[in-house]
């Protein structure tokens, strides 16, 4: 074989192990960005807890708005308890309280003959208000029967609850106001399983109130 037939093939394995490269780095980045379907519906990428964020509000508005909270998945755990404390300006909104999401939890064993219910989420309106920060949490007394799980979630049903406000008298054109998750926990029996802010095993996105005229 000649030395030119050498270098040619030599050329050939380098631009085809390339191609090996790139197409690797490829699908890295593409099971990193998309969400992944585990075949029934449940979405499966990282946990991320987002406060949504509305549209620009009108300071002629006087209605009540809400913003959702959405989890896009959980754990293999099941988690019996949740928390979160979510900070906002009272000054410039008023808290109003917590309407239902769609998020359930699972039914096991119960007086009902359903298997899912929704969560009966405790939140202290008055202090919210007097504080700043909304504590919010949901504890299953039964023992593990009614716990999150992420057979209940689906893509199109991962509101776990709304919080509703109004602007108060205050607010002006321009202001933005954020909404910001300071602390969130999705705690499972198992310590090791447990979703949390502080650990990293949940990540958020928070929200920005832009007002309009």
């Amino acid at each position: 074989m000649s030395r030119k037939e050498k270098a040619s093939k030599k050329k050939q394995r380098i631009i085809i192990l390339l191609m090996i490269i790139l197409l690797l780095l490829l699908l890295t980045l593409f099971l990193f960005v998309f969400k992944r379907d585990n075949g029934n519906g449940s979405v499966t990428s990282d946990p991320t807890l987002t406060v949504e964020t509305p549209q620009k509000l009108s300071l002629a508005d006087t209605d009540t708005f809400s913003l959702d909270v959405l989890i896009s998945s959980l754990g293999k755990a099941l988690y019996p308890a949740a928390s979160m404390s979510i900070s906002f300006d009272p000054s410039t909104l008023e808290f109003l309280g917590i309407d239902e999401g769609n998020v359930f939890v699972h039914n096991y064993g119960g007086e009902s003959r359903v298997d899912r219910l929704l969560p009966d989420w405790s939140v202290n309106i008055e202090q919210s208000n007097k504080s700043g920060l909304i504590n919010i949490l949901y504890l299953d007394i039964t023992g593990g029967r009614n716990s999150f799980g992420k057979d209940l979630l689906a893509e199109d049903y991962n509101v776990v609850f709304r919080l509703r406000f109004r602007l108060r008298g205050s607010a002006r054109v321009g202001d933005i106001y954020d909404i910001i998750v300071e602390d969130a926990v999705f705690a499972a029996s198992d310590e090791t399983q447990s979703l949390a802010m502080t650990t990293g095993t949940l990540k958020i996105i928070n929200s920005k109130i832009v007002i309009g005229e």
